[in-house]
């Protein structure tokens, strides 16, 4: 059965609106949690724009599940993340524009030396994960830099106009998920999924967790953050469709 974590960058980004102190990220991972979350993520900017050092701190020491870490490969960023220590980190595309959008890792075009920066993970048991596109070649990637984990990029599926579009993708996303599977990967799932479209990919089986953020503090807004995660955990919970 498939895992839910939280990712909770949009109560960051709302806090920063007003530059105030509320909505506390570490006070709404708690209440993520008693509503079932099996984990809470936060994405560590290069400009801190949302989720400040600060906020590591407090998940770290408050979070009852596990704590992951989405972030570019900056030194300083990971000299941070050295220091916090925290369940995992998921390795995003570095961008020297702040403005840019997080995008997946491209094996064949960053200058980087991915193997060592899992290396300094690994070596202080933090769990290391890849995001990146459902392609072959990624995956034979993140297994040579020694990772344990992919974050599939989903946006061509949740994003798609049409119903051959979205087949199309999903197909795309079902293949990187049995050939992740079979290199021994943790494979995780994000980007644009929400309550109606996520049954799909719950249906391709052997994705072991699912990363959700706006949906469900967009829902959240509504019904509170506990009801909004109780209800997409139970989605998440439900016997698969034969």
């Amino acid at each position: 059965m498939p895992l839910l974590s939280i990712k909770l960058d949009l109560v960051a980004a709302l806090r920063e609106t007003r530059q105030l102190a509320e909505p506390d990220p570490a006070q709404t991972a708690l209440l993520a949690e008693l509503g079932g979350a099996d984990g809470i993520v936060v994405q560590l900017r290069r400009d801190r724009k949302h989720i400040r050092d600060r906020d590591l701190y407090l998940l770290k020491g408050i979070c009852k599940t596990k704590l992951t870490l989405v972030i570019p490969p900056a030194e300083d960023i990971i000299e941070r993340v050295l220091e916090v220590k925290p369940w995992m980190v998921i390795l995003v595309a570095d961008h020297p524009d702040s403005q840019s959008p997080v995008s997946t890792i491209d094996f064949n075009a960053a200058p980087v030396d991915f193997r060592d920066i899992s290396g300094r993970f690994n070596g202080v048991g933090i769990k290391v994960g890849f995001y990146i596109e459902p392609e072959p070649e990624q995956i034979r990637s993140v297994t040579r830099n020694e990772a344990m984990a992919i974050l599939i990029n989903c946006l061509g599926y949740t994003g798609a106009r049409t119903t051959v579009d979205a087949q199309t993708e999903l197909d795309r996303i079902d293949k990187a998920v049995q050939n992740a599977s079979r290199s021994g990967l943790e494979v995780y799932c994000g980007n644009g999924i929400t309550y109606k479209n996520i049954s799909p990919l719950i249906e391709l089986g052997n994705i072991d967790e699912f990363i959700i953020g706006h949906a469900v503090c967009a829902r959240a807004m509504l019904v509170g953050m506990e009801r909004s995660v109780r209800d997409m955990a139970q989605i998440i919970r439900l016997p698969v469709r034969a």
